[in-house]
């Protein structure tokens, strides 16, 4: 195999590499994580009703969570109770909810 093959199936190889890594970053961040914290936050809230309905923003805002900047995500959840708006961290912790 030559030098210049050799270089261009490293250099293809490494280009793969860091298109997935970026594609499967970007579906953790905007996707898979959004939704396990949408699932949590409707379990803490379904204990005492039922949920009829909410809703969950993909895209993540900054919070400031005991003195640290994490990624969050603001949602609401209606149930037979009421309804509620929440700001949820990346680790799982509300940081915000509101009862309408």
């Amino acid at each position: 195999m030559k030098k210049t093959t050799a270089l261009a199936a490293s250099v293809l190889g490494l280009s793969t590499l860091a298109a997935a890594t970026t594609y499967l970053n970007h579906v953790y961040w905007h996707k898979t994580l959004p939704n396990r914290l949408f699932k949590r936050v409707q379990r803490e809230l379904a204990a005492p009703s039922t949920i009829t309905g909410g809703w969950i923003d993909m895209n993540p805002d900054a919070s400031l969570v005991d003195g640290k900047l994490l990624a969050s995500y603001r949602g609401g959840v209606t149930t037979t109770s009421g309804t509620f708006h929440f700001t949820v961290a990346e680790t799982g912790k509300l940081v915000t909810l509101d009862r309408i």
